[in-house]
């Protein structure tokens, strides 16, 4: 990293998991009919992660403090979310339509 020092493999892992923690809890406190459990599945995915991590070490080098990087890197996990379930919707709708179409 150019601004500042990437932390130890293992602060960032912590870091991860609490932004997967709250991002999860949050969510499930806002819309508790999902299952907490499946919120931490998902938000632990690799592909979740790596976003995680990404976004975290992105903003710690612009030069944000830890708990913004964390917002922010928490907030781009629930829009990549938000936008996956919503394709998956429309998607599931658009094949409903095709087998029995609406008259």
């Amino acid at each position: 990293m150019s601004l500042v020092t990437a932390p130890a493999p293992e602060a960032l892992a912590e870091a991860v998991g609490d932004i997967v923690a709250r991002a999860a809890m949050s969510l499930n406190e806002s819309l508790p009919h999902l299952d907490l459990d499946g919120l931490v599945e998902s938000f632990t995915r690799p592909s979740a992660c790596q976003l995680l991590t990404s976004r975290y070490l992105g903003a710690l080098d612009r030069g944000l403090p830890a708990g913004e990087a964390a917002a922010e890197a928490g907030t781009a996990l629930l829009r990549a979310w938000s936008e996956a379930r919503l394709a998956s919707a429309l998607l599931g709708q658009e094949e409903t339509e095709q087998v029995a179409p609406r008259l």
